[in-house]
């Protein structure tokens, strides 16, 4: 299989670095006598490699000697009418293997928007898309993740659903079909439903998601893993070799969030709050930089600064790292949380964008969401981002909310504003970047019976917003507010929805979260053609429906939040604001937790060190040629931050690494004389290019080292001549290989067609030949 790739599909493909593997950390088994997984992400590469849990899974399932987890990512749409053309099947990464031929292959759905990805990608394997069209031979076809919670809406499709953690969950269900390797495809679902908790399995239910069979479950009790145990986590994790949405090493320190939004479904999912020691987090920290070389580490959690010890993690970890050059971030912060040290950890190294979530204009809008923070507590965060060096702020809101009125839209503009005049009084030029998102209600949230304002409405408040804010430099941006509508459909959908899935599946639907993928057209047709009454599933619900996802049992009873919506309406009657006499756009703090912190001077070195530039030529196998020439400078990048090499760095707001590199290599070519030059502290000593050699990845050459002296001149400059090996098999047919050399040295022209994004044009080669020779295996 991997030769007719080689031949039909990564030569054609625009991106093949996406499908080719050979990343550093994975990992490839016999698979004689091992149960076969496939772990599909139902999205592009550079957002799939980005997601955490598929690094667990993937050492989870692989650590265990019976199994073998290997990976898949959607195919955009060039590569997949590539492989359609050519009659050849979806793929995995390590082994190109069919993914037919896999065992069970498993779909993290994050969202919506990604199911008639995972349609494109069933079918493209060659297994029908329903389920009850799959015989004995097709794998068993397995769905988890945040989407996954209302089941409904894909139910014909997937044969299993899991809900909640799969830390413990996948290997009990992969160990039933090891067990069970010659039974059929029912006898294997029986067993998973018997044996193994939180599994939903649609074909044991009616459409009315009642059991048809006395095994399954009235109602779906989802998984928890309590202890977030270090051996969940890889010490080797996958290193993609090509550059991704999130390009930095992803530590998880907390599962869960304290703060119980009540819009928030991922705050419900992933109840109850787990908190991991402090200990485990600084060993993986230090292992997994250590064996990969990303320069940023971001400490990930729902609310990464509710974490009890997040300001001793942080400055703890920001100490050990400094060193390295290697930077902290978090994601988005609350205000109220973040103190001085905290926001000098994550600026040690280098400083990058902070956001900050208010989600509501006002504080009575927030009491009733339950961002129950005042103005201020965000006021005061601006000021010591200021004060810290940031001049970049980004800001999200939800529109739409229940119960907003135009009082709140002007508070996200009085906000906006109120920051823009904070960062004048420090006369401090700073950019202001700011998301409105519309509304969609969540399944086991209080807010899931709400309803979703309609287009022009949303549109309304947006231009209410800006016209009521009217300042250059706060830069406002929204979600689309169609693909709104769709995921608000589809999110709160039953089985009904499934015929329109699959309608805008086979009318092309493809890749519904990417702005420029995203049809509209399509979705509208195929509700009205399937029957889709769109008005009626995006009004708002009474409380006596029976809701598509009323079987699957999560945090609290439906009654619970009943009660909880109703009780915030009440809450809302008697509200009073949090105080706040204090002018917004004063630097006056009114917390000892914030205001000036002393300034940090910077220290000097009394004796300027030694700097050496070492010139190296280095070569690359096959197996990395289509590895772009940006890849190929973050490559070396993390492999020298592996070896902790004394690297120079330049100065300055963002420090990077002193490297250069000759002529990019055209995609899809190797070689064995690429050149760098490498900026070091010290003088160069054998043993340091031995050790960088022996870190780089398989495939990677070093040919030879050596240190340049004088003035430093480029090496684009000093390259002025390539010579490149043609295998005789490449030549014409029937063409005599003398002949051919010597007519192409007596033409004065050899036009050649290139193609770009920008077209295609016509470039004579010829005055870039300067001689061609034949040898006994090339030409």
């Amino acid at each position: 299989m991997r030769e007719i790739l080689e031949k039909k599909f990564f030569p054609r493909v625009l991106k093949p670095g996406r499908y080719a593997g050979g990343e550093q950390g994975q990992i490839i088994k016999s698979p004689n006598g091992r149960t076969r997984y496939l772990h599909c992400y139902p999205d592009k590469y550079e957002i799939g490699m980005s997601y955490v849990g598929l690094q667990t899974i993937y050492h989870i399932v692989n650590k265990d000697d019976r199994f073998i987890a290997e990976r898949a990512f959607a195919l955009d749409r060039d590569a997949e009418k590539i492989l359609r053309d050519e009659q050849l099947p979806l793929f995995s990464l390590e082994t190109s293997t069919p993914a037919k031929d896999f065992d069970a292959i498993g779909f993290t759905l994050v969202d919506e928007t990604v199911y008639t990805n995972m349609l494109g990608m069933i079918d493209l394997a060659g297994i029908p898309i329903r389920s009850s069209e799959r015989s004995d031979d097709d794998p068993i076809i397995m769905a988890g993740g945040p989407a996954v919670f209302n089941p409904e809406p894909i139910a014909p499709f997937v044969d299993l659903f899991f809900l909640g953690d799969a830390e413990e969950g996948l290997p009990e269900m992969l160990t039933i079909l090891h067990d069970m390797k010659d039974a059929t495809r029912k006898e294997k679902l029986e067993a998973i439903c018997k044996n193994v908790k939180s599994v939903y399995i649609p074909r044991f239910y009616d459409d009315n998601r009642k059991p048809t069979v006395d095994f399954a479950p009235n109602e779906i009790e989802t998984r928890i893993v309590y202890d977030l145990k270090p051996e969940y986590y890889p010490d080797f994790p996958l290193v993609p070799l090509i550059e991704t949405i999130h390009d930095h090493l992803s530590v998880e320190i907390m599962r869960g969030c304290p703060q119980g939004c009540r819009f928030c479904m991922a705050g419900a999912i992933y109840r109850p709050v787990r908190m991991r020691s402090k200990d485990d987090i600084k060993k993986q920290v230090i292992t997994q930089v250590r064996n990969t070389g990303y320069s940023t580490v971001s400490l990930l959690s729902l609310s990464s600064s509710d974490y009890p010890e997040i300001e001793s993690l942080a400055t703890s970890l920001g100490r050990t790292l400094e060193s390295q050059r290697i930077s902290l971030s978090l994601p988005s912060l609350r205000p109220g949380t973040i103190s001085p040290e905290l926001l000098s950890a994550v600026s040690r190294v280098r400083k990058g964008g902070l956001t900050i979530a208010p989600e509501a204009g006002t504080e009575r809008l927030r009491l009733f969401i339950r961002k129950d923070f005042p103005d201020e507590a965000i006021y005061d965060t601006v000021r010591l981002a200021i004060k810290k060096g940031w001049n970049s702020i980004k800001l999200y809101f939800i529109i739409g909310l229940p119960t907003e009125t135009d009082d709140d839209l002007q508070g996200i503009a009085n906000l906006c504003r109120n920051i823009h005049a904070i960062a004048r009084e420090y006369s401090h030029k700073i950019n202001i970047n700011v998301t409105l998102s519309p509304f969609t209600p969540k399944p086991h949230t209080p807010l899931q019976w709400d309803g979703i304002d309609a287009e022009e409405e949303i549109f309304r408040k947006i231009k209410f917003i800006r016209s009521a804010t009217n300042i250059n430099k706060i830069h406002y941006k929204h979600s689309d507010t169609r693909l709104a509508q769709v995921v608000g459909v589809l999110g709160r959908g039953d089985r009904t929805m499934a015929d329109a899935i699959e309608h805008v599946f086979k009318q092309g639907g493809r890749f519904d979260g990417w702005s420029e993928d995203f049809d509209f057209v399509k979705w509208r047709s195929a509700f009205e053609e399937t029957g889709v009454k769109v008005e009626e599933w995006l009004t708002a619900i009474p409380f006596s429906r029976d809701l598509p996802w009323s079987h699957i049992r999560k945090g609290p009873s439906v009654e619970h939040l009943k009660k909880e919506r109703e009780l915030t309406s009440a809450q809302l009657k008697d509200f009073v604001p949090f105080c706040n006499e204090t002018d917004p756009t004063s630097t006056e703090t009114t917390s000892s937790q914030f205001g000036r912190s002393k300034k940090k001077v910077a220290s000097r070195n009394l004796v300027a060190p030694t700097k050496n530039r070492v010139r190296i030529r280095w070569g690359r196998s096959a197996r990395y040629r289509y590895m772009s020439h940006l890849d190929n400078l973050r490559l070396f990048e993390r492999t020298l931050r592996r070896t902790q090499l004394p690297v120079a760095y330049s100065q300055g707001f963002n420090p990077t690494m002193k490297l250069s590199f000759g002529p990019p290599l055209p995609l899809g070519f190797t070689s064995e004389a690429e050149y760098a030059d490498i900026t070091f502290e010290s003088n160069l000593v054998p043993s340091m290019i031995d050790k960088l050699r022996a870190s780089m990845p398989e495939d990677f050459d070093l040919l030879e080292s050596r240190s340049v002296l004088g003035k430093n001149v480029s090496l684009s400059a000093k390259l002025n001549r390539a010579v490149y090996r043609i295998a005789r098999k490449y030549c014409p047919a029937n063409a005599d290989p003398d002949i051919l050399a010597v007519e192409m040295l007596a033409k004065e022209s050899i036009e050649v067609i290139r193609n770009s994004k920008k077209g295609t044009k016509t470039i004579d080669i010829r005055p870039a030949i300067f001689d061609i020779t034949v040898g006994a295996e090339q030409i």
